[in-house]
């Protein structure tokens, strides 16, 4: 038996409801809302307007213990779609805002969010995060490396679990920008460590 999740308001649109979410610490990640085709409009104006000018680059989710959710405006993504046409309450749509890096990771500076859906037995987290590093690694990474890789990013944090989900998400912070792992990568390829076959 499934269970649904808990919808959240938000102190700053409660005409909107939140039901799940990803933050790092206190910067959002992930957030996926629900509301009125008017609703969620006004909420994009409000963070793209300036802030003296009443725009947003926080939001509130309301409840027993509130959370408070700072925004990257510079790299906020923004989907919508009309899930349901014909309701009770109007018509009303679904807006995921996240950090574009969840989406393209920042080859440049080699960092990346990956959100995973807890509810899904089919995703294969394992080969998720494998594929993001792969992307973002200076050296090309054999499969065969998969365990070895793994332990090392994990040993020198370039691999954290988020510390803010909803009970439906879960989500991982790569950087692999940190000389630290760029070297120890390297020394075990010179070492054979990671050999090629």
């Amino acid at each position: 038996m499934t269970t649904q999740p808990r919808l959240r308001r938000l102190e700053e649109a409660p005409e909107l409801f939140l039901d799940s979410y990803v933050a790092d610490s206190d910067s959002a990640v992930f957030l996926s809302l629900w509301g009125r085709d008017t609703a969620i409009h006004e909420l994009m104006a409000k963070l793209t307007l300036p802030i003296g000018e009443g725009g947003l680059d926080s939001l509130t989710l309301m409840g027993e213990r509130p959370v408070w959710l700072l925004l990257n405006r510079d790299r906020l993504g923004k989907r919508t779609t009309r899930t349901y046409r014909q309701t009770r309450f109007g018509s009303l749509l679904n807006l995921w805002l996240f950090d574009q890096r969840c989406q393209e990771p920042d080859r440049a500076n080699r960092q990346c969010y990956a959100i995973f859906n807890e509810r899904d037995s089919q995703q294969d987290k394992s080969a998720m995060l494998w594929a993001r590093l792969r992307d973002l690694a200076a050296y090309p990474l054999l499969d065969h490396w998969r365990p070895t890789i793994v332990q090392l990013l994990l040993e020198h944090e370039a691999i954290r679990m988020l510390d803010q989900t909803s009970e439906r998400l879960s989500g991982v912070w790569i950087d692999l920008s940190l000389p630290s792992v760029q070297e120890a990568i390297g020394q075990r390829i010179h070492s054979g460590e990671l050999a090629i076959q």
